[in-house]
């Protein structure tokens, strides 16, 4: 359950750069992503709580990979209801888990590519 309100989730750091590389440590971190040539990004996370909205973007034709590296942390990665995300995260004490349907659509279009490693924490798409 999220008890974030909208007032929180309104000051996320928006970026409408085609990549990121991002971290947090003992706090909190969001980031609204608004590419349009959406390539991917590293994420560094230790004892924090980390929201990445990519509900405004769009996939660069090729697809697009996230890098996550995650200890003690609750990480949530939002996508548009239409993306093929496949999950590639390995989890040691912590769990990765997805709150979404799949694609509308059978045809084969980009992809979010979610690799790296979970520890004693989880990761939510959504």
């Amino acid at each position: 359950m999220d008890f974030r309100t909208e007032e929180t989730l309104a000051v996320a750091r928006p970026t409408d750069e085609d990549s990121f590389e991002r971290g947090a440590a003992l706090d909190e971190l969001n980031i609204r992503v608004r590419s349009r040539q959406f390539r991917g990004g590293r994420l560094t996370a230790v004892m924090s709580g980390v929201t990445v909205d990519l509900r405004e973007a769009e996939l660069s034709p090729d697809g697009a990979t996230i890098s996550v590296q995650s200890a003690l942390s609750g990480i949530d990665i939002l996508v548009p209801h239409d993306w093929d995300v496949i999950c590639d995260i390995g989890a040691v004490f912590g769990g990765v888990h997805g709150e979404r349907f799949p694609p509308p659509s059978s045809a084969p279009g980009p992809r979010l590519r979610l690799t790296g490693m979970v520890v004693a924490g989880g990761l939510c798409v959504r």
